[in-house]
């Protein structure tokens, strides 16, 4: 899977966590592992670093869209990424982001969170 389709993915209703799947499983099979070789921690690096674009990607080029905005919102539930966390809080408006800044500026330092506000007001 690569970056274009994992976006693409997303634009038409998959989750991120679906995108992630997919991506290690592909990772997986590229490298022709067998069930018993897999663990938890198989390919965790390179699918947590290839989500980080995805995030990143969906905030830049698709700001403002409920679809992406909603996904990334179901995403940072699951993950401690910043690129995801930014571009949640940076680009989208929702219910409970007032909560979910105020979570993200204590995982995250000052100056990458002071960006972010709801509805142009500080937080």
């Amino acid at each position: 899977m690569d970056l274009q389709r994992a976006v693409q993915d997303v634009l038409l209703g998959s989750a991120l966590a679906q995108v992630a799947a997919a991506f290690r499983q592909d990772l997986i099979a590229a490298f022709d592992f067998r069930p018993d070789e897999v663990y938890a921690e198989t390919f965790a690096d390179e699918t947590a670093t290839f989500m980080r674009k995805v995030a990143r990607k969906l905030g830049d080029e698709h700001t403002g869209r409920d679809r992406v905005g909603a996904a990334l919102c179901d995403w940072v539930q699951q993950v401690d990424h910043y690129e995801a966390w930014d571009a949640l809080l940076s680009g989208f408006e929702f219910e409970g982001k007032e909560q979910l800044i105020r979570r993200g500026r204590r995982m995250f330092p000052g100056p990458l969170t002071a960006h972010w506000r709801r509805g142009g007001e500080e937080v």
